[in-house]
């Protein structure tokens, strides 16, 4: 009984605990998920000397919905961010999908194209496409991630700089704290 006892305090203290480090590992894990599909996606520019386009797909197999959704690469040979096939030039090729979506976690995307795409130009530049995507769960900002692809086409995870707890966004974006939708 009293082994019975032991445990039960045992596992309503660890409990939380267990909760919490699931969550973070949730976390990393969706920003090492969409860095390295970003790597992957610059790659492939570099390689096959072409643009690709990376966007948000619910399906994948077109740009669409939201990046917590999921997401989509390939390469664009015509450069106007949507995959074709069966037209007169070459078919764009998908590079990756990721549609499983990340569970509980939002993922929002600042970026300075209002389309909400990133290309890759056949350099491996994300010139004029660069932003911070910020990864948020259900603990809000205190716990968020952010991921920045710079205009080199470079993709960085971003830290608290000020010790308040918060990542903060970089200086070429102000600097202040990332916030969760």
């Amino acid at each position: 009984m009293v082994v019975l006892v032991v445990l039960a305090v045992l596992l309503a203290v660890g409990a939380p605990s267990f909760t919490t480090l699931i969550r973070d590992n949730r976390l990393v894990s969706s920003v090492y998920d969409l860095r390295g599909a970003l790597g992957t996606a610059r790659s492939e520019a570099l390689a096959q000397r072409a643009f690709v386009t990376v966007c948000p797909s619910n399906d994948g197999a077109s740009c669409s919905g939201s990046w917590t959704d999921g997401y989509i690469a390939f390469v664009d040979f015509d450069g106007d961010g949507t995959i074709d096939t069966g037209g007169t030039g070459p078919d764009d090729n998908l590079v990756l999908a990721n549609v499983s979506g990340f569970d509980a976690i939002a993922i929002t995307l600042a970026a300075t194209d209002a389309s909400g795409r990133l290309r890759f130009d056949p350099q491996g530049t994300a010139l004029n496409n660069n932003g911070t995507f910020t990864f948020c769960d259900e603990r809000g900002v205190s716990e968020a991630r952010a991921l920045f692809l710079s205009n080199a086409g470079s993709a960085r995870s971003l830290e608290d700089s000020n010790d308040d707890g918060i990542v903060n966004l970089p200086a070429a974006e102000g600097g202040g704290n990332v916030s969760c939708p």
